[in-house]
């Protein structure tokens, strides 16, 4: 369950409420362009005998079969000294009793359509019925765990790109790096705390856009990353990504991450050498993003329409 909260509602829809900001809504223009080299968008950052290299990768797991030319990332991995990485999120045995408590809290004690807007428990039984499955089927969960399951469901053999690159790295003795690392069950704690029937409904709405997207889009928009097209890779469908922002501290996470991984970054270019960084387009690029912050530290970011 804490997998579930942590993946599925924290890392296109309805606009989320308007007293929620959503921080990678806007992305700085000037950096969505068509990369010159072959294969995926990269970004650049250099120092005095130091460069970090940025892969941007997509938000989200994309479909199956997607393939993409490693030719530059083989080649910037080679001899680099650092792959830096997402924050982590930590959880250890002492968290067990935290997070059995949490999977009661996502138990529903009655049907859990019962209890939602009439064309929303309409969209859910389609949706279930779609694929196949029983329209209890997850009865017995809170809408926003009923919502991620199903989601997880359809997108069965769906995979992220960021793992795809650990694995490369790994290859050649390197492992991804990362300062920061969170303790897991406090953020699920505070999420859950707010988590009202309002937000439970928005929650499952937000992963039934993204049922209902199907394969197509999703599959347009990693195929437009994978040939360097940003604008393209940006189209990607981002529904349940939006749960992150009604639940509590979420755009505080958002913001967090996103100066963790610009510290990273700016600390590799402190000795010499090379690295490697990966960091997900949207967090990248948006106006108070990644490049953002980076610049905000008097760092000159190149794009991937730069020779």
């Amino acid at each position: 369950m804490v997998a579930v909260a942590l993946s599925l509602a924290w890392p296109a829809a309805p606009a989320p409420p308007s007293s929620v900001a959503d921080p990678e809504g806007t992305v700085v223009s000037e950096l969505v362009v068509q990369a010159r080299e072959p294969g995926p968008p990269w970004w650049r950052v250099e120092g005095k005998g130091s460069v970090v290299y940025i892969l941007g990768v997509p938000d989200g797991a994309v479909p199956p079969k997607v393939g993409w030319d490693r030719t530059v990332l083989e080649r910037r991995l080679t001899g680099a000294k650092a792959v830096v990485g997402s924050p982590s999120f930590q959880a250890g045995l002492r968290d067990i009793p935290a997070a059995l408590r949490l999977r009661a809290q996502l138990k529903s004690k009655t049907p859990m359509e019962a209890g939602l807007p009439p064309a929303l428990a309409g969209r859910w039984a389609a949706d279930v019925a779609r694929g196949g499955k029983a329209a209890d089927r997850y009865s017995h969960w809170q809408p926003m765990a009923a919502g991620a399951f199903l989601l997880r469901e359809s997108r069965d053999g769906w995979r992220s790109v960021e793992p795809q690159v650990w694995g490369l790295a790994r290859r050649q003795g390197l492992k991804p790096q990362s300062s920061a690392r969170y303790p897991a069950m406090p953020l699920v704690q505070k999420a859950m705390a707010g988590m009202t029937p309002a937000v439970q409904a928005e929650c499952l709405g937000y992963a039934l856009d993204d049922v209902e997207a199907g394969e197509a889009p999703a599959r347009r928009a990693a195929e437009a990353w994978a040939r360097g097209d940003v604008a393209g890779a940006l189209a990607a469908p981002r529904g349940f990504d939006r749960c992150l922002l009604i639940l509590a501290g979420g755009a505080e996470l958002w913001a967090r991450e996103a100066e963790d991984q610009a510290a990273d970054i700016a600390a590799a270019l402190q000795t010499p050498g090379k690295a490697v960084a990966v960091v997900g387009l949207r967090r990248l690029l948006a106006e108070n993003g990644v490049v953002a912050r980076l610049e905000a530290r008097g760092l000159k970011v190149a794009g991937p329409g730069e020779p």
